[in-house]
């Protein structure tokens, strides 16, 4: 089969982590007719220039043809009725061959045993689909990391592993806490479908992934802090363009998360690197691996500032003031003003289930979770970037869809 008949389908693809992954597939990552087809498949219908990919509007010859395809429930049935669906839904579902899956259910279950349950009995739907109708099939990715689905611990208090965090202790969790865990079963389920056929898996592991997802995001920690600080601008007569004193913004957190090492990863490197993953399954295939811009780690205490002078204010250090509202509930108490600037979509396209969550991260994640990244890097993605180029970029997309102020 020749590179540019190549077809990837995107579970999830209007998630913070497909749409990722989305973007850079029909932007011609890594070369121009590496793909020659795109199916996004969402859960609720949205158009493509809704999606506000990067390429929207080109009119290259050479860009993947792209299908949007909506309503496909991947919570209930048999493998053989998802089959089913995708056959009757997806033109040449026959010619897929990388299949990109960010499918999975986010952790808001209060039952946590239960919640892996079904993304397990999720994953096992879908690879059972892929295998009936996809005899091109030829590689399988899907996200682990730290925040989505609780890997390497880090919802433990003080976290379980010393950093850099790598890979090989993705299989040495606790086990009360791994019961709560989908990736190792997903390993385990991934690696006796592959059995025998021409294709493998990789499980990629971001910490923090900042970026723009088009319908919003429930766990989007940048979408949240960009709701809270456009609202806040707004509120105290700042603004991008403000000069000269700008009005200080305390950080929504305590001391010790401010200086706490981390290595977020921003929608394009993110994108980029389950790309790369798919297209070499000779050196990524089987292997779980991490995922950052850049193997050097950050802080808030660097980002803080330059993610609040974005929106013209000035990002200082902890309140004082332990009544201090946080930004789910700073965001809850003004969100008329975004109905009353015409900013509907803000409305529908919030953080919501995730907020509490959210607000918890510049008080609960006090210690250093920063992800090695020597596997990536040995396996041959080279790629870097300023984590903060990852903010404000998300930053522009969401004022552009009407996100934000």
């Amino acid at each position: 089969m020749s590179k540019n008949a190549n077809h990837a389908i995107v579970f999830g693809a209007a998630g913070l982590l497909g749409w990722s992954v989305l973007n850079q597939l029909t932007s011609n990552y890594p070369e121009s007719g590496t793909f020659s087809r795109v199916t996004a498949v969402v859960n609720r219908p949205i158009s493509e220039p809704d999606l506000n990919l990067s390429s929207k509007g080109t009119q290259d010859s050479a860009k993947p043809k792209l299908q949007i395809v909506s309503g496909i429930d991947l919570r209930d049935g048999t493998g053989e009725a998802l089959a089913h669906q995708l056959q009757t839904n997806v033109a040449d579902a026959e010619t897929i061959t990388h299949v990109f899956y960010f499918g999975t259910l986010s952790p808001w279950l209060s039952d946590a045993v239960e919640e892996c349950k079904i993304n397990c009995d999720m994953m096992r739907r879908v690879v059972a689909a892929v295998n009936i109708i996809s005899p091109a099939l030829k590689a399988f990715i899907y996200p682990g990391g730290t925040r989505r689905l609780k890997g390497y611990g880090i919802y433990i208090p003080g976290g379980t592993f010393q950093a850099p965090l790598d890979e090989a202790m993705a299989d040495q969790l606790p086990d009360d806490y791994a019961k709560t865990v989908a990736y190792p079963w997903f390993r385990k389920i991934l690696t006796e479908a592959s059995n025998g056929r021409g294709w493998s898996w990789t499980e990629v592991c971001p910490d923090a992934v900042i970026g723009f997802s088009p319908n919003g995001s429930g766990w989007s920690l940048a979408l949240h802090w960009a709701q809270y600080l456009s609202l806040y601008s707004h509120n105290k007569g700042a603004g991008v363009a403000t000069e000269g004193s700008k009005t200080p913004v305390p950080f929504p957190g305590c001391e010790e998360a401010l200086d706490s090492k981390f290595t977020p990863v921003s929608s394009k490197i993110l994108g980029r690197i389950a790309i790369f993953a798919a297209l070499n399954p000779d050196v990524c295939g089987g292997k779980v691996i991490n995922m950052a811009d850049g193997a050097h780690p950050t802080t808030f205490r660097q980002l803080w500032p330059m993610i609040a002078a974005w929106f013209g204010l000035a990002g200082v250090g902890p309140s004082a003031e332990t009544d201090a509202p946080k930004p789910g509930e700073y965001v809850k108490k003004h969100e008329t003003i975004f109905s009353e600037k015409n900013r509907a979509k803000a409305l529908s396209g919030g953080v919501g289930a995730g907020s509490k969550q959210l607000d918890s991260v510049g008080f609960c994640l006090t210690f250093d979770r920063q992800l090695s990244l020597e596997r990536l890097r040995a396996c041959g993605f080279h790629e870097r970037r300023d984590p903060i180029e990852g903010w404000i970029e998300a930053f522009e997309q969401f004022r552009e869809a009407g996100l934000i102020l």
